[in-house]
């Protein structure tokens, strides 16, 4: 059986002076222990290379990584929002074009949030309790309406998961994309997940289920599963 191919988005950051693409190798490691195949997608804006390797993709992962410029979703930076982040439009212009495509979409932590800033939304910024989200901290998720997030952790309507934290923003559930529904909350009623009800699996979960032994077999192979499907049509 032919494995699915699953594009990543990379972060850029500078490295001996010179700037690097760079891929923390869980990401891959977890595509690849799902039974996919990881293809890295170069931070390169040009409509021809991200339509070409979208062409080849049965599936895309937005990475999580630093802020996204607050410009992006017609704001100015709160004092504490991160502007070091480098080619965050071609970032903005990758996750368009996947949105634009018929491939699966899984956005994780800061990948999730351009996920909704992409169909139009916004983001807090920085939320009150920001410690309590950051650093690792585990908390609870509790699922609020039926989803990927919810098939795949084995959950239903009500259930709680233990989730991880590294993260001081949040999807802003009084803006969210079009098309999208929060399907998961933390502890402080802040978004945990959103998805695009439908046939089509569009999903972001704010927590990092690549660094979880006991939540990403379950999330990578139900999203591997999702690109699976467009092979065999």
């Amino acid at each position: 059986m032919v494995a699915p191919v699953i594009l990543l988005n990379t972060a850029v950051d500078l490295h001996n002076g010179r700037e690097c693409e760079i891929l923390i190798s869980q990401y891959a490691a977890r595509v690849s222990d799902a039974g996919g195949v990881p293809m890295l997608m170069p931070s390169i804006e040009k409509e021809e290379i991200i339509h070409t390797l979208l062409d080849r993709a049965d599936g895309v992962l937005l990475i999580g990584g630093k802020d996204y410029p607050p410009s992006f979703y017609g704001e100015t930076a709160h004092p504490a929002t991160q502007t070091t982040r480098m080619r965050p439009h071609f970032d903005l212009a990758f996750a368009c074009a996947a949105l634009q495509s018929e491939l699966p979409v899984f956005g994780i932590c800061a990948g999730c949030q351009l996920l909704n800033i992409a169909l139009g939304g916004k983001l807090i910024q920085h939320l009150g309790n920001a410690e309590a989200h950051t650093d690792g901290a585990t908390h609870p998720a509790t699922i609020v309406r039926d989803g990927f997030f919810a098939r795949a952790a084995g959950k239903k309507t009500g259930d709680a998961v233990t989730v991880n934290s590294f993260h001081h923003q949040a999807v802003d559930p009084a803006y969210l994309g079009n098309g999208l529904v929060v399907t998961a909350t933390a502890f402080d009623g802040s978004v945990e997940a959103v998805e695009m009800p439908g046939p089509r699996m569009i999903a972001g979960v704010q927590f990092h289920p690549e660094r979880m032994d006991d939540l990403a077999p379950l999330i990578f192979r139900s999203f591997i599963a999702e690109a699976a499907k467009r092979i065999s049509r």
